[in-house]
């Protein structure tokens, strides 16, 4: 039996301790003071560690609830799940990004 906290798994939640454990917040927070990076809900402009932490756990666990991909303020959380019921998450900070859509020729 799989017991749920809030609507989350143990398994769920562990994986969100061990992110939160290892994750190198504090490099976030330079990269954040460096390029002078604010928030328009952090209190000081720049966020805190315990801002930035409270924001991450938040997507995590938006992430596992929705079972979808997440992103704000630099944090972006990858939610993927396999067809045996196992997921994958995991939480990136990115400074810089770009994608392309590249769509298929409908004719060859």
């Amino acid at each position: 039996m799989t017991i749920k906290i809030n609507n989350m798994t143990q398994k769920q939640q562990d994986a969100i301790d061990g992110i939160m454990d290892y994750f190198n917040f504090e490099k976030v927070l330079k990269v954040m003071e460096l390029l002078e990076w604010e928030w328009q809900d952090a209190e000081e402009g720049i966020p805190t560690l315990p801002e930035l932490r409270q924001q991450a756990r938040r997507l995590l666990k938006m992430a596992f609830q929705e079972k979808t991909n997440t992103s704000t303020g630099g944090f972006h959380v990858r939610y993927d799940s396999d067809a045996n019921g196992g997921e994958f998450i995991q939480l990136m900070f990115a400074v810089e990004e770009w994608y392309e859509d590249v769509e298929k020729d409908l004719v060859e």
